[in-house]
Order: C-alpha cells, then structure tokens, then sequence
C-alpha cells in the first residue's frame, strides 16, 4: 500500500446543503411516500427474551452466521408500508435523499426519517421500546455494542447483503460472536492532516514513522507554526489518537476475553504519545471543545499538524477556503509494528421489534448498496464502506481517495468489548495524565489494566 502523501483535490469532499423536498410530519420529521401508506401497528417488546436469544449464538443462518431470530430471508419485492429511521442530523439529511429515490422504486412504501443526535439515541431508544413505539432503523455508530447487549437490535438475515462487498474491519465493527447485527454504511479513518505550505518552507515531506513525526513537528514549529502538532488530551479524540497509537505498536486492548494494556506494547505507545508533550512538539493545555476548532487553528497557523478521521476533510478545506496547496494528506506515521488506525464510521441496523423490518431491511440493503453509498459520498462526503464504491468515479481518481482508501486497508477494527464506551473513557483520562506529566506511561498502563479489569467486558 502507498504511504505517499498527497495534497488535497478538492472536488472530492464538498460541502452539500442538502434540502430535503419531502413533506414534514406534527414532529418535524422529513416524510417521503410514493404511494399509499399503511396503518402501523403497535408491538410489543419482549426485550429480555430477545437479548437472551441474541447473546447465546445459537441457530446460526448462512450468510450472517446471525441466528434463527433474524428472520426469514429479504426478497426482492417491492417494499411496502411504513418505515422510520432515526439518525444523526446529518447523515439525516444524507438518508433522506436516498429515501426519495428508494420510495421512487418502491412507490408503496413510506419513509420517515427522524434526527437523532448520537448521545441522545440511547436514551430516545429505552424510551421508544418502554412505549412499543420503536423506530424500525436506527444509526447506531459506536454505540452499536450497548445496543446488542441489550437485545435491541436484529441480526442481519439473509438476502440483504454480502460481507465480502464490504471493506473487513467495517464488517468486524457491526460483528460480535460472530453475528452481524448492522451493515456497514460509512466508514471514518483515521488520517495525518499537515500544513503543506509550511512543510515545503520547512523543507520537509510528511512523516512515515513515530519518530519523523516529532521532527516533522519540529520543523514546522521554525517555519511558523505556533505548535507542531495538536494532540487531543481529553475525551473521545483523545482516545481516538490513543487507540491507533497502540495498534502500531503491535499492542491490544483485548485478547482471549482479558484486557492487555500492562503489556510492553502498550508501554511503548503510552510513551509515544506522551514524547509529543515531552518534546514540546504539543502543548498540554491546548483543548479543542467545539467542532470545527480543530481546522479553524489549523488554517490560521496554531497546528501545523494533526492525526483525526476522514471526516476532517472537509472541514478543513473549508477552513483554509479551499486552498488546496495548504493542505497535506498522508497516511498515519507507522509505529515500531504498523501504520495500523482504527476504521470508525456507522452501519445501519434494523430493531428487533421494529414493526416493518422487511421493508427496513429492503432500504438498508439499498442505502449500503455500492449505488446507495456513491450516493451518499456525493451528497455529504462520507467514505463509502463498501469496497465496490471506490472503483470507479471520484474516490478511485482521486489522489486523496487513494490515500484514505490506503489507510483503510491499514485498519483494524475497534475493541469488539461490550463495555467499550467506559473502557475508552478511562483510556481518555490517562491521556490527559500523560499529557501533563503527571504519571509514566508504565504506571498509566498499570493502573489502566486495573480500572479495565474493574470495569468487565460486559460478558455473562
């Protein structure tokens, strides 16, 4: 895989205001519907029941290794009835452009789709199935874990999609116990964002290894830069740079069902990380709390460098109002094992008691179709997760394209653990500690094993 470094095309991530032309409905929801609808029923949700059936793995079917409780194969007829989906704003938006042509194919179903921030859904989802009144699609993220714990959400039946279409460490993602319980829609990877200008001032190319990269920062810091790079110190971008971190050290956070960050590999990244700070390449007390600080500093010299996701792309481009000679693009510096990141993004996944999942299943198979998901990189430019997208047009000529898809194919999934989000959460506060001084790296994965081993990976 080429590790070459890039600048950035700008035609390949925009800035889309989408304006849904549907109807919207007594709750502010966007409604599209060809045809006739159908009257909903209200189910009843014997949540227990189905999680205890989705935990114990049995009756496997054949294409999702899922089990007999996925339900019977998804056909090909048009789909009919009401369906509601629940997602984030934007990919909201995204959805709904998708549902105007779906509902165009199928002209006797309705769609519905409802924003739903991200820390919101859980709650929004407990409330729905305490009332019977749940959505039959939901957006998941990486929030996907609690979800399967709970027995929230169905297994993928047969007839909707082929995991081989999908990149691999997108479809581990939405795996656990060898059933998937979502499609992989959009990926995020993560990537080394630079300023390009001042690396040509510098004299210097985009970094291939942990240790170009400080003196990468460096030389950025004489060119001009305030700071050579920012490093996140606190919540979840600051686990996201942990993570990889780990990852090209050849380290784990799990094996065998046991937690392994008191492991030399973990070490090692501990103390890369914290060589950012120690060497005055990073600055501690620099927080980023609103989104989009991170390319407003980048743009006007603050950070001559970053490592975040995909999705920064954009933004940043915008920030620099689409000065592609400022903008350097590379895959992530590679650590004593690999230059291995970790694939974020979102599947779509059908609740166990939706009320329509034949045609919920008939719009997920659509909107993570290789068609679906071109679409929705030309309307809001997130990655495609399934490998036949990047073929052909824009992300396959792209040099940028190249590079994301690059990394891609360098990335490991997330912690399949069902308690990740507090695991990840602790990983957080260590790296704050790190950042300031005030514990080693040896003692912070110590003490982060033992706060592991407290918290439990969720399983019975």
């Amino acid at each position: 895989m080429s590790a070459e470094p890039t600048r950035i095309d700008r035609q390949v991530f925009k800035t889309y205001d989408l304006r849904p032309r549907g109807a919207f409905n007594e709750e502010g929801a966007v409604v599209y519907r060809s045809g006739s609808s159908s009257c909903r029923g209200r189910v009843a949700v014997a949540l227990v029941a189905a999680g205890a059936l989705v935990l114990s793995g049995c009756g496997r079917s054949s294409e999702s290794t899922g089990t007999a409780d996925a339900g019977p194969a998804v056909d090909n007829s048009p789909a009919t009835g009401d369906v509601t989906i629940w997602a984030a704003q934007n990919e909201g938006k995204t959805l709904s452009a998708l549902a105007k042509s779906f509902t165009a194919e199928n002209p006797g179903v309705r769609i519905t789709v409802t924003p739903v921030s991200f820390d919101e859904l859980p709650r929004k989802v407990d409330t729905a199935v305490a009332s019977g009144q749940v959505p039959d699609i939901i957006q998941p993220s990486t929030g996907l874990q609690s979800f399967v714990a709970t027995g929230g959400i169905a297994p993928v039946p047969d007839g909707v999609t082929d995991p081989k279409d999908f990149f691999e460490p997108a479809v581990s993602a939405v795996t656990f116990h060898g059933i998937r319980y979502a499609v992989p829609w959009y990926v995020t990877v993560q990537s080394f964002y630079y300023r390009a200008d001042l690396a040509k001032k510098a004299g210097v190319e985009a970094p291939k290894t942990w240790d170009d990269t400080i003196k990468f920062g460096k030389a950025l810091k004489n060119a001009g830069a305030r700071h050579g790079a920012l490093i996140y110190t606190k919540g979840t971008a600051a686990w996201q740079t942990v993570l990889p971190l780990i990852y090209e050290a050849g380290g784990t956070v799990l094996k065998d069902g046991k937690f392994t960050f008191d492991t030399p590999e973990v070490i090692t990244a501990l103390d890369h990380y914290q060589s950012f700070f120690r060497e005055g390449v990073a600055d501690p007390t620099v927080t980023i709390s609103t989104a989009g600080e991170t390319e407003a500093g980048f743009a006007d010299g603050t950070f001559g460098s970053y490592l975040t996701g995909s999705f920064s792309y954009g933004l940043a481009l915008s920030a620099l109002h689409g000065d592609t000679a400022k903008l350097g693009l590379a895959t992530l510096p590679a650590g004593p094992k690999s230059g291995a990141g970790y694939l974020g993004g979102s599947g779509l996944a059908v609740m166990a008691s939706a009320h329509n999942k034949d045609a919920a299943w008939k719009f997920v198979r659509y909107a993570t179709s290789a068609q679906g998901e071109q679409k929705a990189y030309e309307i809001s430019g997130v990655l495609p997760a399934a490998r036949t997208a990047w073929k052909s047009g824009p992300l396959a000529e792209s040099a940028v394209g190249k590079t994301f898809a690059s990394q891609i194919e360098n990335s490991l999934p997330q912690p399949q653990v069902l308690t990740w989000t507090e695991v990840r959460d602790a990983i957080a506060r260590y790296a704050e500690q790190l950042a300031r001084g005030v514990i080693s790296p040896k003692d912070a994965a110590t003490r982060l094993q033992a706060e592991a081993e407290k918290i439990g990976t969720g399983e019975r």
